[in-house]
């Protein structure tokens, strides 16, 4: 057993938008599901192996506990905490990479 995965408010928020988006675009609710799943599903990893992807760049003042990874283009931030993981941001990594 590893730890809890749990998704900020931001992060769901960010994840929903992205769902819109993509359905906008793609006109395909079935390829739209499969791609958000896939992203929200991707997560899992992260409770047994937190820091199996590299630091967050765009982070300021990254103390070495916010980590990022990209899937389907889309570029998911996550924070290591001692007893949970906690997806903070996901974003459109085609977008104009934004700091924060």
């Amino acid at each position: 057993m590893g730890k809890a995965i749990i998704w900020t408010h931001q992060a769901d928020a960010e994840l929903n938008e992205a769902f819109l988006d993509l359905l906008e675009k793609s006109e395909s609710l079935e390829t739209t599901t499969r791609i958000i799943s896939e992203i929200y599903e991707s997560a899992s990893i992260l409770a047994t192996d937190p820091e199996i992807y590299k630091l967050d760049t765009l982070k300021e003042n990254n103390i070495g506990n916010i980590r990022a990874y990209e899937k389907h283009t889309y570029r998911i931030s996550y924070l290591v905490e001692e007893e949970a993981v906690y997806i903070i941001r996901v974003r459109y990594a085609r977008k104009e990479p934004l700091e924060y």
